[in-house]
């Protein structure tokens, strides 16, 4: 029999009395609580408020069918604490599991037998209605299923499996299929395979599948060849934008067709006034990070694990200020990671960078088109760079530079920066180390 530590009472009933009938009668609902989440569901007991007795949690004698009404509350409880018992202990009841209990419409073994293709289409479509993954993304994934759907004709018979015959073998042989029936290579299988993933993680979280299964279908991911990122390319060409280009870059702001495009661009920003804040530290941003009262930020770097910490200028806070209002995620501040992302997992915070980052080099590099003048692809990075230049061409000093670009060493920002230098040497010498120790030359004697 099933344990479950995580409900934190067993079920009680409630006089819902916002809503009379006719009669002047309330009516019963029954609640359970797990994780300080609420399952709920109507009963069908009507009862006036001096017929409902709470603190027995049953309906008063005066009225004349409290026996019977009694009795239709009692087998409703009983019925939804018999599955609560009953439900497998190796596996974790979650809040729709309960949900579904209350409401008469759980099934294991109906729920077990559900399409898992369908499944992750749901989800994929569900992901999206929220804005937790762009079109482009929803249809990759759509695309994606299709082929799988093929694969299952081909392979197994049909075009469908259930959420209980789904193993990580299924998963082994479809990457198999796609190699020497497709010939794809391994960045564009995993692509594929990321919505089959999600969907495992959700039957998991459902109690249709076991943890363990949905755990290694997570972890069928290929390797594949990166190139060297243009965050870890410290001592490439130094790209950036001039403050002329910068000012047609937020022009377009309120011009962009979508949302999301403008969303990128508050990225791109937020990243040039945070200080050159590089795009794996924008993904890993966390609310617990940033006070917005002290105008700080403060966060152990992406790059180095180093900890970190800057003011930020009132741009900064103003895009922050924009983006709690939207309250897209309780956790992420740019919400481009799910809540529960686990941040210990190096393997997949390192796709999730990479993946992450494709749509808006995309939108950037679009851009970049629209402000005509750039002989280079406008990315994440050239706000870091841009920032740079900024900084040491108004006279900041390099070692303060060094410092709030987070490199190793002042020599690091030297090397990269070197050939902005110079100009702001010059400035430093005409403005600052300008000294007049000579003597009049004009009045020397013979």
């Amino acid at each position: 029999m099933g344990r479950v530590k995580s409900l934190s009472n067993s079920g009680s009933f409630v006089l819902r009395k916002d809503n009379q009938n006719a009669k002047g009668e309330y009516q019963v609902y029954i609640q359970y609580s797990l994780d300080r989440k609420i399952a709920k569901d109507k009963t069908d007991v009507w009862v006036k408020e001096k017929e409902w007795n709470d603190k027995a949690q049953k309906v008063r004698s005066i009225h004349p069918q409290n026996l019977r009404l009694n009795k239709i509350l009692d087998k409703k409880k009983n019925d939804i604490d018999a599955l609560i018992l009953d439900f497998p202990s190796e596996k974790r009841l979650t809040i729709d599991v309960l949900r579904s209990m209350v409401r008469g419409e759980y099934n294991a073994n109906e729920e077990k037998n559900q399409d898992f293709v369908q499944l992750a289409i749901d989800n994929l479509e569900s992901l999206y209605k929220t804005e937790k993954i762009g079109i482009s993304v929803r249809d990759n994934g759509l695309n994606g299923l299709k082929l799988f759907r093929i694969f299952l004709l081909e392979e197994l018979g049909e075009d469908s499996i259930s959420i209980a015959d789904m193993t990580e073998d299924i998963i082994d042989s479809y990457i198999i299929w796609r190699k020497n029936k497709r010939n794809n290579i391994n960045a564009t299988i995993n692509k594929s395979l990321t919505p089959l993933m999600k969907a495992a993680k959700l039957a998991a979280r459902k109690g249709l599948m076991e943890a363990s299964i949905a755990d290694a279908i997570s972890e069928k991911y290929l390797p594949i060849k990166t190139k060297l990122s243009d965050e870890d390319a410290e001592d490439e060409d130094v790209h950036y934008l001039t403050k002329e280009q910068l000012s047609k870059f937020v022009a377009l702001y309120n011009v962009v067709k979508y949302p999301r495009t403008r969303e990128y661009m508050d990225m791109f920003l937020f990243a040039f006034h945070a200080c050159g804040l590089r795009f794996s530290d924008i993904l890993t941003l966390q609310w617990m990070h940033v006070d917005l009262e002290k105008h700080k930020l403060k966060k152990v770097l992406y790059k180095g694990q180093v900890p970190h910490e800057i003011t930020l200028n009132d741009a900064a806070v103003k895009i922050l200020e924009q983006w709690k209002m939207k309250k897209r995620s309780n956790r992420f501040v740019f919400a481009l990671l799910p809540d529960d992302f686990n941040l210990a997992d190096e393997e997949e915070l390192k796709r999730m960078r990479i993946n992450k980052n494709t749509p808006i080099k995309v939108s950037l590099k679009a851009l970049g088109h629209k402000i005509g003048d750039l002989s280079f692809n406008l990315t994440m990075h050239v706000a870091r760079h841009t920032f740079a230049v900024f900084a040491l061409n108004n006279g900041v000093d390099v070692h303060k530079v060094s410092r709030l670009l987070a490199h190793s060493s002042v020599m690091v920002t030297e090397k990269v920066y070197a050939k902005f230098l110079p100009e702001t040497l010059q400035k430093e010498v005409e403005t600052k180390l300008n000294f007049d120790f000579t003597p009049d030359y004009n009045t020397t004697a013979d």
